[in-house]
């Protein structure tokens, strides 16, 4: 947990930029695909498109008629930055999350592994790409970011949940950030979670489905390795 501290301090100012960067462009990406979409396309057929990746490629030379072959360009850039903005803060920070969770004892051993030289968590790095190849081979684009959103935003309400309930039981305990707004603030984005992920479960109630049954898989091997890590404590 200190490591996690730690590395956040240092770098909070390059992903909080990278963040903003990414918000930026990603919403001028989307108002520019938005309008070149609906103008080269019927309503009717974009509605029923669930390949919005692979159609934005496909119609790539109709949104060249629209906004010309140097706007199609440039929001090509736009939107590989925009991913690319996003990428950098997943990376940076998810792999750090299993890395802290095997150093407590409540992971794979291997993912507590650090590269010698960049001194970046290699095993969780290399934990969490296998992951990624393998859902890449299991869905469509939309259905795989779907099920991230459902899993994700699951996890957003519980950490709500567990800053209401910490303010409560432990008013005492340091903390280093402060929530601005408090209480109303982390009530308002429990329920905004809720709704989201309730919303995507009504819409997609079989990827859900599944993915609380990959989320549920985990919890036996929590409760085994927090055993464990409570027994190696006990005996020293």
């Amino acid at each position: 947990m200190r490591h996690v501290m730690r590395t956040l301090r240092r770098r909070r100012r390059h992903l909080c930029g990278g963040h903003l960067t990414d918000d930026g462009r990603g919403l001028r990406a989307r108002r520019a695909a938005t309008i070149g979409l609906e103008q080269s396309k019927p309503r009717q057929a974009l509605d029923r498109s669930q390949e919005i990746a692979l159609f934005m490629v496909a119609e790539r030379n109709r949104l060249s008629c629209f906004a010309g072959s140097r706007g199609a360009a440039w929001l090509t850039v736009a939107m590989a930055l925009s991913a690319l903005g996003a990428l950098h803060v997943v990376v940076m920070t998810g792999a750090r999350i299993p890395y802290a969770m095997a150093r407590d004892g409540l992971f794979f051993r291997f993912a507590t592994r650090i590269q010698p030289s960049f001194h970046t968590p290699s095993g969780a790095l290399l934990f969490l790409g296998v992951i990624a190849a393998l859902l890449a081979l299991t869905g469509t684009f939309e259905e795989l970011y779907s099920l991230f959103v459902f899993a994700v935003w699951i996890f957003f309400a519980m950490t709500a949940v567990a800053l209401l309930r910490l303010r409560r039981t432990e008013p005492e305990l340091v903390r280093p950030y402060r929530a601005w707004g408090y209480p109303w603030t982390p009530i308002i984005f429990l329920l905004a979670a809720i709704a989201l992920t309730v919303n995507l479960w009504m819409m997609r109630p079989v990827r859900s489905t599944l993915g609380l049954v990959v989320i549920a898989a985990g919890v036996p091997f929590y409760y085994r390795w927090r055993r464990t890590a409570g027994s190696v404590v006990g005996s020293h």
